[in-house]
C-alpha cells in the first residue's frame, strides 16, 4: 500500500519521525514507513497484544480529512475598471453612453440550506470537478474609463437650502395681516372709485352747465342748482363704484346663494377653505326676530337723537355735516332714490357681502365688528359715523345669521321709511312743536324696546358671543397697510368736517 492511498480505517499512512521506535519496537529511518499489515498506533487502532510489552512513544496528529472544493462562479464578482496609463482629462458626459456589455447570468441552483447562491453543490467524489475559466476582464470604453474628478452631474454637489423653524404664532398673524389686506384694499378701492368717479362727474357738470347758462342767465343760486344735482352724482358714483366691486368679485355676487344665504361652495371667500362646503346664513326669518330687529334699529336712532339733544340742552349743538346736506337735498326724486334704495343695497353687498364674507374665517366675532368699524368710517362724519357702526352691529348679525337679504331690507326700511318718509311727513305736517314731540316719542320708544330685546335675550347674546369668540392673536390684522390706511383717511376726513361745521 502506498503513501498516496487510504488507508482501510480511513486514515492516512503517516511516517514515523527518526529515532522513533516502530509499532513493533525497532526504530525507523527518517522517511521509512511502518511495514505493511501493522497499523500505526493511533487514538483509533490502539498497539497490537504482541506488541503490549512496549510502549511506543507516538503523538497525536490531528487526521486530515478531504475539504470539499467549490467551483468559483464563472464572471467576476466586481466590474474592474481599465486605469489610464497617463492622466486622462476629463471628458463630457456622452448624450447617450454605449451600453456595458451583457455579463452572463447564472445558471439557475437548487437551493441548499448552508449554502450561498450561485455555488454549485459539491459531488460525492472527493476531487473537484474542472470549472471552466473565468473571461478576461473587458476594458472600460473611453468615457467610462477612471477619472480623477467625479462623473455625476454639477447639481448634485450643490449644497441643499436650510431652511429655518417657522414660528406658529408669527405665521398664523401674517395669515391673518393678508386676509384682512385683501378684504380692507378691496373697500378701499371700491370708495377710491366713488370718490374719483363723483369729482370727476361734478367738474364736468359743472363745465356743461356754465356753458349751457353762459351770460349770468342761470336763473338759479349755486346752492340751488348743487342740491339739484346732488342726487345725480350720487347715483353716479355709487353705481360706477358697486361696477368696480360686481368687476372684481362676480362670480361670488351672481349667486343665489350669495344674497339667500344658506349652504354654498365657495370660490374665494374664506380662503382657508376653497373648495368645501360652508354656511353662510340660511335661518328662517321669524315675524318675532323681524320685529326685534326692527325694534334695535330704532333703538340706535333714538340713542343718537337723546344725545343729540342733551348736548344741545347743554349749548352744544353736535352738528352732522351729511345729515344736513342730504335733508337740504333730499327734495329731488334722484336723492331720495339714492338715499332709500340704491344707496342700501350697494352698501350692504360691499360691506356685508363681500368684506364680512371675507373676513369669517377669521371668526364671526371679528368679521361683524370689523364690517361695522368700516361702515362707520365710510360715511366720513362723526355723528353719522356713530349711528352707521351701531347699526352695522345689527346688519352684521342678520347678515351672518340670516341672509344679505335681510340686512338690505333693514337698511331699505331705516333709511327709507324711518328716517325719510315718515320723518320727512312728521316734519312737513306737524309744527315744530309736534315734529320735537313726535321725534322724543319714537326715540323713547326705541332705546325702551331695545331694554327689553336685551333682557329678553342678552343671555343668548352673550354665548354666541362666546362660542364665535376669535382665536389669540385675530385682531393683530388690523396692523395690515390697507386697513390702516382705510382708517386713518376716513377718520381725518370725519374730525376735519366735525370741526368745520362746528367752528361755523
Amino acid at each position: 500500500m502506498s503513501m498516496n492511498e487510504e488507508h482501510p480505517q480511513g486514515d492516512a499512512v503517516r511516517p514515523t519521525p527518526a529515532g522513533q521506535p516502530t509499532s513493533a519496537g525497532y526504530p525507523t529511518q527518517v522517511g521509512q514507513s511502518t511495514p505493511a499489515g501493522r497499523p500505526a498506533p493511533s487514538p483509533v487502532n490502539p498497539v497490537p497484544p504482541a506488541t503490549q510489552g512496549v510502549v511506543p512513544e507516538t503523538r497525536y496528529v490531528q487526521p486530515q480529512y478531504p475539504q470539499p472544493q467549490y467551483p468559483q462562479p464563472p464572471y467576476p464578482q466586481q466590474r474592474p475598471f481599465a486605469p489610464a496609463q497617463q492622466p486622462v482629462q476629463a471628458q463630457p458626459y456622452p448624450a447617450q453612453p454605449q451600453p456595458y456589455p451583457a455579463q452572463p447570468q447564472p445558471q439557475s441552483q437548487p437551493y441548499i440550506q448552508g449554502r450561498q447562491y450561485p455555488y454549485s453543490v459539491p459531488s460525492a467524489s472527493p476531487a473537484p470537478q474542472a470549472m471552466p475559466a473565468a473571461p478576461a476582464p473587458r476594458p472600460m470604453p473611453a468615457p467610462y474609463a477612471y477619472h480623477p474628478q467625479p462623473m455625476w452631474p454639477a447639481y448634485y454637489a450643490q449644497p441643499m437650502p436650510v431652511y429655518a423653524p417657522v414660528d406658529p404664532r408669527v405665521w398664523w398673524r401674517s395669515w391673518r395681516r393678508k386676509v384682512v389686506n385683501r378684504a380692507m384694499g378691496l373697500t378701499l378701492a371700491y370708495q377710491a372709485v366713488m370718490v374719483g368717479v363723483s369729482l370727476v362727474a361734478g367738474v364736468l357738470l359743472g363745465i356743461v352747465l356754465v356753458a349751457t347758462h353762459a351770460g349770468g342767465s342761470m336763473g338759479a343760486s349755486a346752492d340751488d342748482i348743487s342740491n339739484r344735482w346732488a342726487g345725480v352724482l350720487s347715483l353716479v358714483s355709487v353705481i360706477s363704484a358697486f361696477g368696480f366691486m360686481l368687476l372684481m368679485r362676480h362670480r361670488d355676487i351672481l349667486t343665489r346663494e350669495f344674497w339667500l344665504g344658506g349652504r354654498h361652495v365657495n370660490t374665494y371667500g374664506e380662503p382657508n377653505q376653497l373648495g368645501t362646503v360652508s354656511q353662510y346664513g340660511g335661518r328662517r326669518m321669524t315675524p318675532l326676530w323681524c320685529l326685534v330687529f326692527i325694534v334695535l334699529a330704532m333703538g340706535v336712532q333714538g340713542v343718537i337723537i337723546l344725545v343729540q339733544m342733551a348736548f344741545s340742552m347743554a349749548g352744544v349743538s353736535l352738528v352732522s355735516p351729511s345729515s344736513d346736506s342730504i335733508n337740504e337735498s333730499a327734495i329731488t326724486v334722484s336723492m331720495w332714490l339714492y338715499i332709500g334704495l340704491v344707496g342700501p343695497i350697494c352698501e350692504e353687498v360691499v360691506f356685508r357681502g363681500v368684506l364680512m364674507k371675507e373676513l369669517k374665517p377669521l371668526g364671526r366675532n371679528f368679521a361683524i365688528f370689523t364690517s361695522a368699524l368700516a361702515f362707520g368710517l365710510f360715511h366720513d362724519d362723526v355723528v353719522q359715523g356713530v349711528f352707521a357702526f351701531l347699526l352695522g352691529l345689527v346688519l352684521g348679525f342678520i347678515a351672518m345669521e340670516y341672509s344679505l337679504f335681510w340686512s338690505i331690507a333693514l337698511h331699505i326700511f331705516n333709511n327709507a321709511i324711518l328716517s325719510g318718509v315718515v320723518d320727512g311727513l312728521a316734519g312737513r305736517f306737524l309744527g315744530d312743536t309736534g315734529y320735537m314731540v313726535y321725534t322724543v316719542a319714537l326715540s323713547l320708544i326705541g332705546v325702551v324696546g331695545s331694554i327689553i330685546v336685551f333682557a329678553c335675550y342678552g343671555r343668548g347674546l352673550s354665548q354666541y358671543r362666546r362660542v364665535n369668540r376669535s382665536g389669540p392673536d385675530t385682531y393683530f390684522g388690523w396692523t395690515s397697510w390697507a386697513f390702516i390706511v382705510f382708517v386713518v383717511v376716513n377718520a381725518l376726513f370725519a374730525i376735519i368736517s366735525f370741526v368745520g361745521a362746528m367752528l361755523v
